[in-house]
């Protein structure tokens, strides 16, 4: 049973897992010269950066493709959705823990005036 949080996809026939492990993190780091997290950032904010695309998903999916290979991969998902895969996959793969409420919250504060009636004369 495999552990690995990927993002599975399809391309020309093939079902492939985009995933970004600790190995694809070194993996992109070698190859690209700046952390996986920086170089998705830079695809989130500018889009454009093919060869840092290509680079990105042979990380993801084991770094075992040529460069060729990669690159007719992202053609045949095409390039808009291997964006979009690269985020979802890094959603996966470092999940934001959503805030969890304070079972304290759900009580009035101290001080308030709670449990005074109104007929309770104040001092």
């Amino acid at each position: 049973m495999s552990t690995v949080r990927g993002i599975p996809f399809e391309a020309a026939g093939t079902v492939r897992t985009l995933a970004f492990t600790t190995a694809a993190m070194v993996r992109y780091q070698r190859a690209a010269g700046e952390t996986l997290i920086a170089g998705v950032l830079a695809v989130e904010r500018d889009g454009f950066d093919a060869e840092r695309v290509g680079r990105l998903v042979n990380a993801g999916i084991g770094g075992k493709l040529t460069e060729e290979e990669v690159f007719a991969l992202i053609d045949a998902v095409g390039y808009t959705e291997a964006i979009r895969l690269i985020g979802r996959a890094f959603k996966e793969a470092f999940p934001v823990p959503e805030p969890k409420a304070d079972p304290d919250e759900a009580e009035e504060p101290a001080g308030n005036g709670a449990g005074v009636s109104e007929t309770t004369p104040t001092p």
